[in-house]
């Protein structure tokens, strides 16, 4: 490999993924906090992009000059059910509590501003796979920045699909911010 060059590191395993129920968690592996439960429909989407490196005097085609830039790595997640807390983790937000009349509420105020705190360490989901494979995916240094969607269906039911996406960390800026798992119930 040339000098200053680099390669992501990442799953042999990374693809696409079609994800069935399971749970999603915040800081798997060390708080094990449940954010909520997960109907089917949600996905793992990684965009490898491609990056063409140029240079004068080459004849023919270039393959080997190819390298992937970096990965992408996103997950689509479709709770089950809308509480505070799936809105909560993985937003820049601040949750205070608040009362009135009525009873007693949770106040959420959106930042304007992301700072290095309000990365999430992981996001795991850990679950089904749709043909029924058991898998733990987790999504390192994440943030739900990308689609913050409410859908109304019919009566009561609310569908809130989250976009967690991973970043690179800057201690390893080589390895992909994705872990995949298929383990045996």
């Amino acid at each position: 490999m040339a000098i200053g060059v680099f390669s992501p590191t990442v799953p042999s395993k990374a693809s696409d993924i079609m994800l069935g129920e399971g749970v999603i968690y915040k800081n798997y592996g060390t708080e094990n906090l449940i954010i909520g439960a997960t109907r089917g429909g949600s996905k793992l989407i990684i965009e490898k992009p491609i990056k063409e490196i140029k240079y004068d005097g080459a004849y023919g085609p270039t393959k080997q000059m190819r390298r992937v830039d970096t990965y992408l790595v996103k997950l689509v997640v479709n709770f089950l059910k809308l509480t505070y807390t799936n809105l909560a983790y993985g937003l820049p937000i601040t949750v205070s509590d608040g009362a009135d009349k009525d009873g007693t509420y949770k106040k959420i105020a959106f930042d304007l501003e992301i700072a290095a705190a309000d990365v999430v360490t992981n996001i795991t989901f850990k679950g089904l796979k749709m043909d029924g494979t058991s898998c733990l995916i987790k999504v390192l240094n994440a943030l739900n920045i990308d689609n913050i969607s409410l859908e109304f269906k019919e009566k009561d039911e609310v569908v809130s699909e989250m976009t967690y996406t991973g970043f690179y960390a800057a201690a390893t800026p080589t390895d992909a911010p994705l872990e995949i798992w298929d383990y045996v119930v």
